[in-house]
């Protein structure tokens, strides 16, 4: 026996939100694509024996991630709250893997021998996006998958796939770091801005169920984190931090020009990022050079002028 077969990464398939009729998206530029069964077997024993002399399965958690630098495709579908993958409306969520090719690249998109993965019920929802200087933006997704009757896998595979995509997948469109604004004062010297989406989901189920078969989001809790070498920011955030209203605090992924450099900033292919109130409080400085690193907490205003915590604009001019 000999190794004889590889496979890697391909493009992400998603159903759209505006085409319930089967219609789909792919997402490009993925990076990896990790999938997690979480199969739980319990085995048993009685009578005093030494060995265990029952196990079956009693819990499976499937859930999936993957990492993208495609921000716009993504963002678009899902948002910054998620989405629902359902199968009596859409064909949900299919991850591929493709062959590698023995002594030459990649089997053919139609040869029938690449793996997919389909999730049909479930949510999918940002988890984390990644800004440092210099370097691309990378968003993290995570699906959780639930099963339509407890007794059968929310996913299905198929070793006998062939790859699907409106066109071959390419690192077409990519961000970086954008600036940071808070009320009039924009923060320079920026070296990283990350994002986690505070996500939180409950999945449950019951009736003895090996599967979970409901999911819903509990809780919405973002965290913008920012660090820079002008430490003498520090005017602007105060020893207490700062305290700033609704729409006051803006940052941006800013689109690489592709043969270029930067898209101009006038040009509406930026991505806006907007907050609701938030506080700013200053983390730490420290390292050499020092730099400075602080944490942005925002939160929703309800009633009537509803503003939520993040807020999001995927063709946005950089003002």
């Amino acid at each position: 026996m000999a190794l004889s077969k590889k496979w890697t990464d391909w493009a992400v398939k998603l159903h759209t939100k505006t085409a319930q009729s089967g219609a789909a998206v792919h997402v490009d530029d993925i990076q990896s694509v990790d999938l997690s069964p979480e199969l739980m077997t319990r085995v048993s024993r009685g009578d005093g024996n030494y060995y265990n002399s029952h196990g079956a399965l009693v819990n499976g958690k499937c859930n999936f991630q993957f990492t993208t630098g495609d921000l716009k495709a993504l963002l678009d579908e899902c948002g910054v709250t998620g989405m629902l993958i359902d199968s009596d409306t859409n064909p949900g969520v299919v991850l591929y893997f493709q062959k590698m090719t023995q002594g030459a690249t990649r089997d053919a998109l139609n040869a029938g021998t690449h793996i997919s993965t389909t999730f049909g019920d479930g949510l999918l929802y940002p988890v984390s996006l990644t800004m440092p200087d210099r370097e691309d933006a990378i968003l993290t997704t995570r699906g959780d998958a639930i099963s339509s009757d407890g007794s059968t896998a929310p996913y299905a595979f198929s070793e006998t796939a062939s790859l699907t995509a409106a066109t071959y997948p390419a690192t077409a469109v990519r961000h970086c770091l954008g600036k940071v604004v808070l009320n009039a004062t924009t923060i320079s010297g920026l070296k990283s801005v990350d994002v986690q989406f505070g996500i939180n989901v409950a999945l449950d189920k019951g009736d003895s169920d090996v599967w979970d078969t409901h999911v819903c989001i509990a809780s919405i809790e973002p965290v913008i984190t920012f660090s820079g070498l002008h430490v003498d920011d520090t005017a602007t955030l105060t020893e207490a931090g700062a305290y700033y209203t609704a729409e006051q605090i803006v940052f941006y992924a800013k689109k690489r020009d592709e043969g270029g450099t930067l898209v101009a900033d006038g040009t509406a292919e930026h991505i806006k990022f907007t907050l609701g109130k938030s506080r700013v409080d200053l983390v730490s400085i420290g390292q050499d050079p020092k730099r400075l690193n602080a944490r942005i907490t925002p939160w929703a205003t309800l009633g009537g002028s509803a503003v939520a915590p993040i807020a999001i604009n995927t063709a946005s001019a950089i003002t």
